[in-house]
């Protein structure tokens, strides 16, 4: 057994386990080449037959090319993975892709959508748990393909790994962990970093580097998973009302995004009992400066607003501002429920995957369609429009339209463990009680996956009634 550089040794695994099993450390096992899967698996069931393996196994090896790779190097996929099922399959599988770091003079790939999806399609029907050992180097840049995988099974996770000589950044690691749960993640990295990165991301106190794209459960933490404890607010007032509310709440804060004339194209925030518009970016950044955790959910009116909406979180987010929740929401037309004067569903997906794709995107349906509530096909041809996307989707759902017909919504829920409802209901829509029907009959059937965006008076009498 050896591991590269170096590659003889005069210790054999018969020996190295007979070593690892009088310790208190758990095994893993990193296969160079398939022909030593098989006899190495013999052994430890040989092993195990005479003496328990109280402890973690796993059996990694790189299956696939991965990062500035171009040619498959690693060990066969197919007969690793059938190796495992068919001689030791109580175990935790590590399938890894080949991986090439270049000095920073060169440009260097990524960990693509296609490498994700590829090995996500080679393991998916596996019952193991699955751990894919990821070159943290390369991981942060491709995050939103690896947030995806992470979000397909509770029983995947990543292993951070650091090559000798890559330069990996302490803020790469912060964000990797604030944007996943901290059992998703593993690190086989190098002190001093390691330990460095250990004091910082312990410590309750510091400003969190969230995922955009991450669902709120993550980012506020709120009792049981259940989003009828995340508080939703309109942008009401002038500034220094929204900065009081920065101040004092947290929650989603919803921004209607609107470029008010063709000269300048600048998004600006129409704020709700003012005439005063606000740009964007500037009430973005003064959102981001709150030391309460805060999201927004932005609505552009058209699908200029959109896109100008969507250049700003760029920028933002290249400068390394936008650590935060961060929903885009528009009703769209589409199939059944085409309508004039709205944005074509394509578009509005198209736009967001085009500029800034590291969002919730939140669809809904045009409000004259929904006369009859949801019904099945409205769903089908959604859901549709939203097969193949890798972010979060989170459906906007008007309460009042859910008390005529609401059962076909519980089909968005089971198409995605990316997919979640938020129900709306507010003062200018109908009174309370005309949304009770569509509230109950959500809220009854499930509690996690479902946001209740309400205004207050709203708010507290929900759970009020719900809990009689």
């Amino acid at each position: 057994m050896a591991h590269p550089p170096d590659v003889y040794s005069d210790n054999t695994l018969q020996e190295w386990l007979d070593a690892v099993l009088h310790s208190s450390k758990g095994i893993k096992l990193d296969f160079k080449s398939i022909n030593a899967v098989g006899p190495s698996l013999d052994i430890l069931l040989a092993k195990s037959s005479k003496t328990p393996i109280n402890r973690p196994v796993w059996l990694n090896a790189d299956i696939m090319a991965g990062p500035n790779v171009y040619h498959d190097l690693g060990v066969n996929a197919t007969r690793f993975l059938k190796l495992i099922q068919d001689r030791f399959p109580n175990i935790t599988i590590s399938p890894g892709w080949v991986t090439l770091y270049l000095p920073s003079v060169i440009s260097n790939r990524t960990y693509s959508r296609e490498m994700v999806e590829r090995m996500y399609n080679l393991v998916k029907d596996l019952p193991q748990r699955i751990t894919f050992p990821a070159r943290a180097v390369l991981t942060r840049s491709a995050w939103e393909n690896f947030y995806w995988l992470l979000r397909q099974s509770d029983r995947y996770s990543l292993t951070l790994w650091q090559g000798s000589s890559d330069p990996l950044k302490l803020d790469d690691l912060l964000f990797i962990r604030d944007s996943s749960r901290p059992e998703e993640i593993y690190y086989d990295i190098y002190d001093p970093l390691l330990s460095e990165f250990k004091q910082i991301a312990l410590n309750p106190n510091r400003k969190k580097l969230f995922y955009s794209g991450g669902r709120l459960q993550m980012y506020f933490h709120p009792e049981d998973d259940d989003g009828i404890s995340v508080k939703w607010f309109d942008a009401e007032g002038n500034v220094s009302t929204i900065q009081n509310l920065l101040a004092s709440n947290s929650g989603m804060l919803t921004l209607q995004v609107e470029v008010q004339s063709k000269g300048s194209l600048t998004p600006m925030v129409s704020i709700a009992k003012s005439s005063a518009a606000y740009p964007l970016e500037d009430l973005v950044k003064l959102i981001t400066g709150s030391n309460n955790p805060w999201g927004i959910f932005l609505q552009p009116t058209d699908h200029v607003a959109l896109n100008e909406t969507l250049h700003v979180l760029k920028r933002l987010n290249d400068q390394n501002l936008l650590y935060l929740p961060v929903w885009i929401g528009m009703d769209v037309s589409y199939e059944s429920f085409s309508t004039p004067g709205y944005i074509h569903g394509e578009d509005f997906i198209g736009s967001i995957n085009a500029i800034f794709s590291a969002v919730t995107i939140a669809p809904g349906w045009p409000k004259e369609r929904l006369d009859m509530g949801y019904t099945e096909l409205m769903v089908q041809d959604m859901l549709q429009l939203c097969k193949g996307v890798m972010q979060e989707v989170s459906f906007q759902l008007q309460a009042v339209a859910l008390g005529k017909t609401w059962l076909n919504t519980l089909d968005l829920m089971k198409a995605s463990p990316m997919y979640t409802l938020t129900v709306e209901h507010t003062n200018e829509q109908a009174t309370f009680m005309d949304g009770y029907h569509g509230l109950m009959a959500i809220r009854d059937c499930m509690e996690r996956g479902v946001y209740y965006k309400l205004p207050p008076d709203y708010r507290h009498s929900f759970p009020t009634i719900y809990s009689t």
